[in-house]
């Protein structure tokens, strides 16, 4: 099973990449999902344009297209955000604006965000909850928050890994149920 990890950000590093990178870890180990990550040159595309959708011309790009493809690949999608400003951030938001409205159709998604705040961040995933059902996803019970010290701490790192722990697993159960059948 192909694991599909979008990273909501485009900063080098951050504790955004920490939690991706460690839900890819958890997913191979435990999960025996194959994982790879979204092109991050894709989370440079331009702000969405009507009027380019409208005469075809924004979906000819070969960005756009490959973006498209990454996702119809994948048969599990994690969603990964840095909280701004109490939701998911732009470079997220503007790259599932340009996922047609059946992107996720019947693909389970684990939504996950980062933030010095667990409530914002709980805010956040509940925000992504929604885009995953627009796009026909089905986002698992479980998600992910995340905070800086959950990384460095042995402790909260042991809680943060047996929650994904949980949350890969329900997304396992999921994309086995769904199945490539169901698209």
């Amino acid at each position: 099973m192909n694991l599909l990890l979008v990273t909501g950000t485009i900063a080098g590093t951050s504790s955004c990449h920490a939690l991706t990178g460690l839900i890819a870890e958890r997913a191979e180990l435990t999960g025996g999902l194959t994982t790879g990550e979204l092109d991050r040159s894709l989370l440079a595309l331009p702000a969405l344009d009507p009027d380019r959708y409208r005469t075809g011309e924004l979906l000819r790009d070969p960005s756009v297209d490959r973006l498209h493809k990454e996702v119809a690949a994948a048969d599990a999608v994690v969603l990964a955000t840095p909280v701004q400003h109490g939701s998911l951030s732009g470079v997220l938001k503007n790259v599932l604006d340009h996922l047609p409205d059946t992107a996720f159709a019947d693909r389970p998604v684990l939504v996950a965000a980062t933030a010095t705040s667990l409530h914002n961040a709980s805010g956040a995933c509940d925000h992504l909850r929604a885009v995953v059902r627009a796009l026909g996803g089905w986002a698992v019970p479980t998600h992910l928050v995340a905070q800086r010290g959950d990384f460095g701490d042995p402790a909260a790192r042991a809680a943060l890994t047996a929650r994904i722990d949980q949350a890969v697993g329900e997304l396992a159960r999921f994309a086995a149920a769904l199945g490539p059948a169901a698209r």
